[in-house]
Order: structure tokens, then sequence, then C-alpha cells
């Protein structure tokens, strides 16, 4: 009774011990997903600067033409 109720314990705590973060390849995949959600933003942040430089040129050269 005991030794089954140890085994399923250690069972479990395999289970719990086993997630990604808790191997390298794992962190690794972490800090990589970390990463291209990172790059991800900025090219959307970068976008939205290039269509705000392209609303403004608009603007300067319809100024420029009155």
């Amino acid at each position: 009774m005991i030794k089954a109720l140890l085994i399923g314990l250690i069972a479990i705590f395999f289970t719990v011990a086993c997630t990604r973060e808790s191997s390298p390849d794992g962190r690794a995949q972490v800090r990589d997903e970390h990463i291209q959600k990172e790059i991800d933003r900025l090219k959307n942040q970068n976008s939205a600067i290039l269509d705000s430089i392209a609303a403004l040129r608009k603007t300067l050269d319809g100024t420029r033409r009155k």
C-alpha cells in the first residue's frame, strides 16, 4: 500500500517537474518564443511609425504646393 502510494507520488512529481522550463531545450524554446513575440511587436510598431511618416509627408507636400 505504502509502496504504491510512493510510486504514485514519484510519478506525479516527475510529471509536474518535467515542464518546458525544466530543461535547457525547453528554456531555449520559451526564450525564443519571447524573442519572436518582441520582434513581431517591434515590426508592428515600425509599420505604424512608417505609416505616420507617410501621412506627415503627404501633409507637408500638400502644404508646400499651396
